[in-house]
């Protein structure tokens, strides 16, 4: 009887010490939770930034490449004529990139 006395206090404070734990854990969860949001904000703004700035730079290279092809005298043929409807789909899609772009660094702050 003794033997079960004692084995069912150790349960007992072991459970007691777990549960504090698990309380002290929950308790400083918010913080972490709030810094983890912070990163996590920091992080989408740095990559909007980097993926703007890669965008303008794919458009700004693509524009070149359309004026380019615009004043070469040779635009009558087809396949430069496709190559010149790529061209201006690659500027629309990419225009439309940044825009979106814009679009969620307002919404962000």
């Amino acid at each position: 009887m003794l033997a079960y006395s004692y084995l069912c206090t150790s349960i007992m404070k072991k459970y007691i010490v777990i549960m504090a734990v698990v309380a002290g854990l929950t308790a400083c969860d918010n913080g972490r939770q709030q810094k983890m949001e912070e990163f996590r904000q920091k992080v989408r703004t740095q990559f909007l930034e980097e993926k703007l700035e890669k965008a303008q730079q794919e458009l700004a290279h693509t524009d070149s490449m359309l004026q380019a092809r615009e004043a070469s005298k040779d635009s009558i043929n087809a396949p430069k004529r496709s190559y010149k409807d790529s061209l201006e789909m690659a500027a629309d899609v990419q225009g439309a990139q940044i825009r979106y772009i814009h679009k969620k660094q307002k919404e962000m702050q």
